[in-house]
């Protein structure tokens, strides 16, 4: 005979069977489960399951697949919590919808169990959700930009109530977000809360979501779960879209609660009226009267479904929530004529009245009332907010720095957005900040001054919700403020930047200086290719021939990181300072612009003339040649005639003449044409030394008496020379005239193109040096009416 074992009773409190959805079973929380391990790598741990109702989420490669290089998303859940097997059967048909009509939901590709607990494997929707895009993108999104959001949620939720699915967890969080360009598309995910057919009435122990986004029939201690709830949860979802920050102010989940269970949201902050009309019908607090499926449809079609009045109560037969046990009662904290029970209101008046903050503070009195009102708040928190609190307080037994202040706000509203002063240090909140200072905004001067003093303020903003990484920030921030001066004095070094007035002002380092330093540091690389492209735009904007090296030079790169982004600071400081000297160049560039086009002018006009005047200067030439060469003919040929001279010397010279004259002719000619007029007659010409020199004898001639004697013995003695050399050497006559004129014709050729070659007799330009001739320099005529032969000048020389 054989008999089975006794069933052992497990009590309870002992983890029995009765507590068993409290109980963690997996073997792993933050691993893929190891009867999977062959088949699934890990590529990255998205959640780590903190307690049994969480899933583990991984993304892994299946390494089976015939695409092994595309990411998936795993889920394994606790199998007290995963969601029930219509849930699966949604998903898969959503997954057959084909991609034009596609519900946005997200895609499950296979499900089954490892080590007991069942898991799900999804395609992977990207890596940013709704939350992780705003703070990428801070401020309000555009109403045309929302609309196609609110589209694809509403097809999304329509068909998961079809399915009679109610997902009870819409959050920005649970909304994966893939902008093409200005049409983002969305992915709504984590049905892990998902409900199957909820009845009306029925209230869920396992209470799920988040509770800024739930509406107030599901925020109680028994939760309600509808269909209407999930479109309240919409409503939240496109308020914070459209805001860039979410509808209620409160951040901790009991004033949140105490919110929504007092009043309801106040729409009137959205500007676009549709989107105040859509949150206005989704935030009705009545779930008779709350918008569905078919308003948003409507609205979405341009229409206007009416909308249930503000603060109406809850309809027939509806339950309002269950608050749960009254908590202990709170001595309450007066400040700024207020009672505070509650720590997230007290954060908020604290960091809005700052002064009064910093006075009640000071006071010793107000502030051990201050510690012993904390103290109320040590039961009930786990072990770590205890020894928070603990060093709190002892830090508040002194007069509070800044540091202290922000410490104490942190831990009394752990949920704000990390702020100051009432003004938020967000990245949006920074950019805002930047643009003030530069405004001189008081407000933003004075806070930006308080930061410049207390940078430990950043450190500790890091703990809050979109203060990550300000810690780093205020690294950052102290290095950037540290290299500000060291680039100055290398700026100044420099001799372009030296000689430039105010360029010391332009580069102070002001509190708008540092700001915008602050700015960088949080936003290196937007904020560089800001400034990097504000210059490159200014530097394009120059006229041609006016850029300003100095400026350039600046945005040349380094390899220095901060000395790049400091350089690109200086640049836009140095901006007006650069445009200032660009108009200056501009206005010389301008002027020699107008001197050269004068000059070329003037070359142009006096080529044409040279055109002209050239077969004038050409008849001067060959008179000059002429006034040479018949003088000695014309002694040859009376020593011929009257036989003054031997026949052989006559033919000689005969000879000497008919050979040297063309010499002649050729070098005036030459010369005529290499110098060109009008510097050529009469400064530079034969004839006009011939007819200068002939200018003396008659001009001594003309003078006074006691100079006719010597006169007269100078010209008997100048013709005994010339009879003398015509009866006995008439050759020469010729051979030294041409000699001469040769010699002199190289002369000047050779000196013109030395000296005034170029300069042909050109008149000053407008506002240009004149440089004095150089000693033997060829120096062209003044333009006149006529030599000193009295022969009339052409064009040229007028």
């Amino acid at each position: 005979m054989s008999t089975t074992d006794p069933t052992d009773f497990v009590p309870p409190e002992d983890d029995g069977f009765s507590r068993a959805h409290q109980v963690e079973t997996r073997s792993v929380t933050s691993d893929v489960p190891p009867e999977l391990a062959d088949r699934f790598s890990l590529l990255r741990v998205l959640q780590t399951a903190e307690r049994p109702s969480q899933a583990v989420v991984l993304r892994v490669r299946d390494l089976g697949s015939e695409t092994p290089d595309v990411p998936l998303v795993l889920k394994w859940y606790h199998r007290m919590h995963a969601p029930g097997p219509e849930i699966g059967r949604a998903l898969f048909e959503a997954g057959e919808v084909p991609p034009e009509s596609a519900p946005h939901l997200e895609r499950l590709l296979e499900t089954g169990r490892a080590d007991g607990h069942p898991y799900h494997l999804y395609r992977s929707h990207g890596e940013t959700h709704l939350g992780d895009y705003q703070r990428e993108h801070p401020g309000p999104m555009t109403f045309d930009q929302l609309e196609p959001v609110v589209a694809q949620l509403h097809a999304a939720v329509s068909f998961l109530h079809d399915e009679e699915i109610v997902h009870r967890d819409i959050t920005p969080d649970n909304i994966m977000i893939q902008a093409h360009g200005d049409s983002p598309e969305i992915t709504l995910i984590d049905l892990g809360a998902a409900v199957y057919r909820p009845d009306e009435s029925t209230r869920y122990f396992d209470w799920r979501g988040k509770p800024l986004y739930l509406a107030p029939e599901a925020a109680s201690r028994l939760q309600t779960v509808s269909p209407e709830a999930d479109w309240w949860s919409v409503g939240m979802v496109a308020a914070q879209l459209a805001l860039g920050r979410p509808l209620l102010d409160e951040r901790e989940d009991k004033a949140v609660m105490e919110a929504l269970a007092t009043r309801e949201p106040d729409v009137h902050r959205l500007e676009h009226r549709r989107v105040r009309m859509l949150c206005t019908g989704l935030l009705t607090r009545d779930p008779e009267n709350r918008w569905g499926a078919r308003q948003v449809r409507d609205w979405l079609d341009g229409g206007s479904p009416d909308t249930a009045p503000r603060g109406i109560a809850a309809g027939p037969g509806r339950t309002t929530a269950d608050p749960g046990p009254e908590p202990d009662p709170i001595t309450p904290f007066p400040f700024v004529g207020e009672q505070f029970t509650l720590r997230e209101p007290l954060a908020r008046a604290l960091d809005h009245y700052h002064v009064a903050a910093d006075r009640m503070l000071g006071d010793d009195d107000r502030r051990s009332e201050l510690v012993r009102w904390l103290a109320q708040f040590a039961e009930g928190e786990s072990e770590t907010e205890r020894r928070v609190l603990t060093g709190l307080r002892d830090a508040l037994e002194r007069p509070a720095t800044p540091e202290v202040t922000i410490r104490l706000i942190n831990w009394l509203g752990p949920r704000l957005e990390a702020g100051c002063w009432g003004m938020p240090l967000t990245v949006g909140g920074i950019r805002d900040l930047s643009r003030a200072v530069r405004r001189n905004d008081g407000a933003a001067v004075q806070l930006a001054e308080h930061l410049r003093s207390h940078p430990g303020i950043l450190t500790a903003l890091a703990h809050r919700p979109l203060g990550e990484g300000l810690d780093d920030v205020a690294a950052r921030w102290q290095s950037l403020r540290t290299g500000w001066p060291h680039l100055v004095r290398e700026l100044l070094a420099g001799p372009d930047l030296r000689r430039l007035p105010r360029v010391r002002h332009a580069l102070r380092q002001t509190t708008a200086v540092d700001t915008l330093l602050l700015e960088l540091a949080r936003e290196p690389d937007r904020v560089e290719a800001r400034l990097a492209h504000e210059a490159a735009r200014f530097e394009g904007s120059l006229p041609r021939g006016t850029e300003v090296p100095w400026f350039s030079r600046l945005l040349q790169p380094v390899d220095d990181d901060a000395l790049r982004r400091l350089r690109l600071v200086a640049a836009h400081r140095l901006t007006d300072l650069a445009a200032r000297d660009a108009d200056a160049r501009y206005a010389r560039h301008l002027q020699d612009e107008a001197e050269r086009q004068l000059r070329e002018d003037q070359d142009g006009a006096i080529a044409v003339l040279q055109r002209l005047d050239l077969p004038a200067a050409l008849g001067w030439a060959l008179l000059g040649a002429t006034l040479v060469t018949f003088p000695y003919s014309f002694l040859i040929g009376l020593a011929d005639v009257f036989s003054w001279a031997s026949q052989d010397q006559v033919v000689v010279a005969w000879l000497w003449s008919l050979g040297l004259t063309p010499a002649v002719f050729a070098a005036e000619l030459f010369t005529a044409n290499w110098i060109r007029p009008p510097a050529y007659h009469p400064r530079h010409s034969l004839a006009g030394l011939v007819i200068e020199r002939a200018e003396r004898p008659a001009s001594l001639v003309l003078s006074r008496r006691s100079r006719l004697f010597l006169g007269a013995l100078l010209l008997l003695a100048v013709g005994a020379l010339v009879v003398g050399t015509v009866m006995y050497v008439p050759w020469l006559w010729p051979a030294v005239s041409t000699g001469a004129v040769v010699v002199w014709s190289v002369q000047r050729c050779l000196a013109w193109s030395r000296n005034g070659r170029g300069r042909r007799d050109r008149p000053a330009a407008p506002g240009s040096r004149t440089v004095p001739p150089q000693r033997g320099t060829p120096v062209a005529p003044a333009p006149s009416t006529g030599d000193a032969s009295g022969h009339r000048m052409t064009g040229a020389g007028r």
